[in-house]
């Protein structure tokens, strides 16, 4: 078995906790912006895992999306490989999992599509945001597809913050599902999660806050992802204004759009929390580990 990809941290202990070789990957970027991805070794015959992560900031899912198509075509047809597993923690275009508007993409499925028909046998990826499709298997027809939880890697991490009387709070309604899974990580007994409606044609967000006792305590508001940073916000600042003693932002993906940081800091978020499924200097818990358990 081989693992190909970047020669980062992330892959070198994957690497090391799977007992495969890593396969170095040169990631191209032409000045018109056409990608490159080259593999840098033989991999004739042999089995193999491709890791590629997006990067935090500067997400170019498009780009990220190529690289990862190509890479998998060339394996199968050109270098000859074996079986080719993806680890592809970050799904992209997983939040367009239904029509919203008339003559908008299913995109989610889409890319699941064009994944298949590349010749990937098995992909893992971390809390894929399916809300409207339910199973991530549901968007493949022939290809294994393997959703882990990136809950318990965050619930890991918390445990050495030495919370007290930590409450989980979900910053919108469907993160509610997330807030109960990460207390039943960390072993919360206590989660709930604010509602909030987003203007399908601007964007704007509005959050619907509840109102909860949340005085002297520590909270854990949590999401799967953090983009532009405003619904994260809006929550951290209302658990301030709650009586919080301290606020820990924590998420999953770190797609991270210029300015999210700033912005949740801005609000009274005391610790950012996050997972390494995306290339980011910031991440504090790595899915590593979970990955290589999933990978056998």
């Amino acid at each position: 078995m081989l693992l190909v990809g970047p020669e980062d941290n992330f892959n070198r202990i994957l690497s090391e906790r799977i007992g495969a070789s890593l396969i170095p990957m040169e990631r191209r970027v032409f000045p018109d912006g056409e990608v490159c991805p080259r593999v840098m070794n033989e991999v004739r015959g042999s089995d193999v895992i491709l890791s590629l992560r997006m990067k935090a900031g500067r997400c170019k899912p498009n780009e990220y999306l190529l690289e990862v198509l190509f890479t998998i075509r060339n394996l199968r047809e050109h270098m000859n490989s074996g079986e080719v597993t993806l680890v592809m923690p970050y799904f992209p275009y997983a939040r367009q999992d239904a029509i919203f508007r008339l003559g908008e993409p299913l995109s989610s499925k889409y890319v699941a599509e064009l994944l298949e028909s590349s010749g990937v046998n098995r992909i893992i990826s971390i809390t894929v945001h399916l809300h409207r499709i339910g199973n991530f298997s549901n968007l493949f027809d022939r290809t294994e597809a393997i959703n882990l939880s990136g809950f318990e890697s965050l619930a890991e991490e918390l445990r050495l913050l030495d919370l007290r009387n930590p409450f989980i709070l979900g910053p919108d309604t469907e993160s509610i599902n997330w807030a109960r899974e990460l207390a039943e990580f960390y072993g919360a007994e206590e989660y709930d999660a604010f509602t909030k409606e987003r203007d399908i044609h601007t964007g704007e967000i509005k959050t619907t806050v509840k109102k909860i006792d949340l005085s002297g305590r520590d909270v854990v508001v949590v999401d799967d992802m953090v983009s532009t940073g405003g619904t994260m916000a809006n929550a951290v600042k209302a658990a301030k204004e709650m009586g919080a003693r301290l606020v820990v932002s924590a998420f999953v993906h770190p797609v991270l759009a210029p300015g999210a940081i700033d912005k949740i800091l801005g609000a009274g978020a005391d610790i950012i929390l996050s997972s390494d499924t995306i290339e980011w200097i910031g991440s504090r818990s790595s899915v590593v580990p979970i990955i290589a358990r999933a990978l056998g």
